[in-house]
């Protein structure tokens, strides 16, 4: 049944496949950007992938201003609420990205509320879900734990704002905001193919690899999601009412730097000189976080597998998940596609 859809942060990675997905699913959309400035842009970078653009309205909103969202929520059956800083180091400053998250969510719902809107979808992060255990870190996570925001040594800025967000969120629809339906999606890194040029998120990491930037890689690894089954979860939440009040972790399988490399050097053999496989010592990765953001952000990560359980998101989905391997090789050839590396 043919819904209408607000999509927040509609110019964001993920954002833009869901819409896309949408769309050719026959539901008309309204998307939330922080500018109108760039309206005609992201609607000419959908139109590539869907012939349905006549059904996608966009308009302003951002998440630190109440202006605008009372007029984005008239007319909308189901919030797909997208939309979060997503920095690649943590700003000096942990209220600059912990505040705009949580009260973000916050002001998204509140709105939701007021406009009588009791559906909506929050994409959150495994990082609500995987960090600040130190060394009682189990082996494998599931939607029933919680990242310890207070183990400040295993818990980045970005990792505490998803997990205070989301923990928000959930006491706000239990409390004050009794009556709206809450979905929570918690995918792991997101790769798979891009829709545009526009490259600010996990999947940088193998733009830097296929550009030869990365000449050593630390001993860090993740698990890896393919963009397309993540707006699959969200929909299929959208449509099922069986997901109301769950949270649904999105993960493949846990993949190092090394991994990544390999799997670039097979997939793109005439870029393959420019991907480097040797590893940088862990010594090497502490001390250049002395000068570094993002290399600090890594040294959480030496020598740790986190691992989050996607049993349950499969048996939403009735399928199991694109492969690690084939949504970093989406990922890559779409990079080259758009002259992004």
């Amino acid at each position: 049944m043919s819904q209408t859809v607000l999509v927040t942060g509609a110019s964001g990675f993920i954002a833009q496949q869901l819409i896309i997905d949408l769309l050719e699913q026959g539901h008309k959309v309204r998307g939330t950007i922080r500018s109108l400035s760039k309206a005609d842009t992201l609607k000419k970078t959908l139109a590539e992938h869907s012939n349905h653009i006549d059904n996608l309205e966009l308009v302003e909103a951002d998440l630190e201003s109440d202006k605008g969202w009372p007029e984005a929520m008239q007319g909308i059956d189901v919030v797909q609420h997208l939309a979060s800083p997503f920095p690649m180091a943590s700003p000096k400053n942990p209220d600059d990205l912990i505040r705009p998250a949580r009260e973000g969510s916050l002001r998204v719902l509140r709105a939701a509320k007021a406009a009588g809107v009791n559906r909506v979808i929050l994409t959150s992060s495994f990082a609500s879900v995987g960090y600040g255990w130190g060394d009682a870190l189990p082996e494998m996570t599931t939607e029933k734990d919680w990242t310890n925001t207070d183990n400040a040594k295993d818990c980045t800025t970005y990792v505490a704002s998803k997990t205070l967000a989301e923990k928000a969120a959930w006491d706000y629809v239990n409390g004050e905001g009794k009556g709206i339906q809450l979905t929570t999606i918690l995918p792991v890194a997101v790769f798979g193919p891009i829709r545009s040029a526009q490259v600010k998120t996990s999947v940088s990491v193998v733009s830097q690899m296929l550009a030869g930037k990365l000449p050593m890689l630390p001993n860090v690894g993740f698990q890896v999601v393919d963009v397309r089954d993540v707006c699959a979860a969200h929909i299929a939440a959208m449509n099922n009412p069986e997901t109301i009040g769950e949270r649904y972790i999105l993960a493949d399988e846990f993949t190092d730097m090394q991994g990544f490399a390999h799997i670039l050097k097979e997939g793109f053999p005439d870029l393959a000189s420019r991907i480097a496989t040797r590893r940088m010592p862990n010594w090497l990765v502490r001390f250049g976080a002395l000068f570094n953001g993002e290399l600090k952000t890594m040294t959480l990560e030496l020598n740790k597998r986190r691992q989050g359980s996607s049993q349950k998101v499969r048996a939403l989905l009735g399928r199991e998940l694109i492969s690690s391997k084939e949504a970093i090789l989406a990922s890559g050839e779409t990079l080259i596609k758009y002259k992004a590396v």
